[in-house]
């Protein structure tokens, strides 16, 4: 897999106002790329790129997102037909850099001797996990502030990893390190503090939060720094944009069984469940629960949230999937709103 080739889920793009946006998923329209504002020029920013001294401040939270879209973007919001729903979109034309997690890793490797120690965690991090698991460097990429060069001494490491096979080792590998004390899991009251963080208490307690955080395997801490690692499965087993089309057909609650859990690691993330049993409904037709036959989103806090043979609750819109006009399944999406969830039942009794 050629992880340079195209605008992929982990990369970010530039426009010509220097705003800094990270790409979302693998499907985009041909002369326009799906992506999010990340990082926004601002003179009382707390983030300051060398190479320009322009200060920057992020935007994370989703409202935030789209409040800042709708006041300085609206010429990037357009509606999009294969998704059925209003997007972020930049034309290609005004995009001035295409960031690749491949090619920054690249970067620090040839400029070793002169990283400072956000960069060098984030490098050995890299190393290792390419030795332990005999992945080749090429197959990784370093994302994030420390992509874009505005990372702080205190910012996290966030690793890609490119490739279907290359991905499950390097699962592997974090198992055995987590075990051997390399890396480890978040303490209570980190574990608190990124409850706080992703507003988890929305729709879930912390008791019921944390049981479901402490068996992920691509966050925790390296050398008392946070990191996170996203999985891109190999581009070759997707789709082209527009070979199927969604339409949103509202809101629902489900109770399933998760039958396949293989791309829960991958962002996006897709469960396949079956036992479908509709709890509550706001949809613009009557939907056969049996149907119902997947669970994606595309955030990746929602990879590893649950495993083959558990019972699950999910809540999120739910969209009829499309194949040259036929309808081939419904598929729940989570992740889009901040009421969303997706939990094992056993951990919410």
């Amino acid at each position: 897999m050629n992880a340079n080739s195209e605008f992929i889920e982990g990369d970010f793009v530039e426009d010509v106002n220097n705003i800094i946006f990270d790409v979302k998923g693998l499907e985009h329209p041909p002369t326009r790329v799906i992506a999010f504002p990340r990082y926004i020029p601002d003179e009382k920013g707390d983030r300051i790129r060398k190479v320009d001294n322009r200060k920057y401040a992020k935007i994370y939270d989703l409202n935030l997102r789209y409040t800042y879209m709708k006041r300085f973007l609206r010429k990037y919001l357009v509606y999009d037909e294969v998704f059925d729903m209003k997007l972020c979109e930049i034309p290609k034309t005004d995009i001035i850099r295409h960031y690749k997690p491949a090619n920054k890793l690249k970067e620090l490797i040839s400029n070793i001797e002169f990283l400072d120690e956000t960069q060098q965690s984030a490098l050995k991090l890299a190393l290792i996990l390419s030795y332990k698991s005999n992945v080749p460097l090429k197959n990784l990429g370093i994302s994030g502030s420390i992509m874009v060069d505005l990372h702080k001494d205190n910012s996290d490491i966030d690793i890609v990893v490119y490739g279907t096979k290359e991905s499950f080792k390097v699962i592997e590998a974090l198992r055995e390190f987590f075990n051997e004390g390399i890396l480890r899991k978040y303490s209570m009251d980190e574990y608190e503090r990124l409850y706080v963080f992703r507003k988890a208490y929305e729709v879930l307690d912390l008791k019921a939060f944390i049981k479901h955080e402490k068996r992920k395997l691509f966050q925790g801490m390296f050398k008392g720094r946070e990191f996170f690692i996203r999985f891109i499965e190999n581009l070759s087993e997707k789709k082209p944009y527009g070979y199927y089309r969604y339409k949103d057909l509202g809101k629902i609650t489900v109770k399933a069984r998760v039958i396949d859990d293989t791309r829960s690691i991958f962002t996006p993330v897709r469960y396949v469940i079956d036992n479908v049993k509709i709890i509550e409904a706001e949809t613009k037709h009557s939907i056969k629960p049996e149907n119902i036959t997947e669970i994606v989103s595309f955030r990746g806090r929602f990879c590893q949230q649950v495993f083959k043979g558990e019972n699950i609750i999910a809540k999120g819109k739910i969209e009829a999937v499309l194949e040259n006009n036929y309808l081939t399944h419904y598929r729940i999406i989570v992740g889009g709103s901040p009421k969303d969830y997706l939990v094992n039942e056993e951990f919410v009794k």
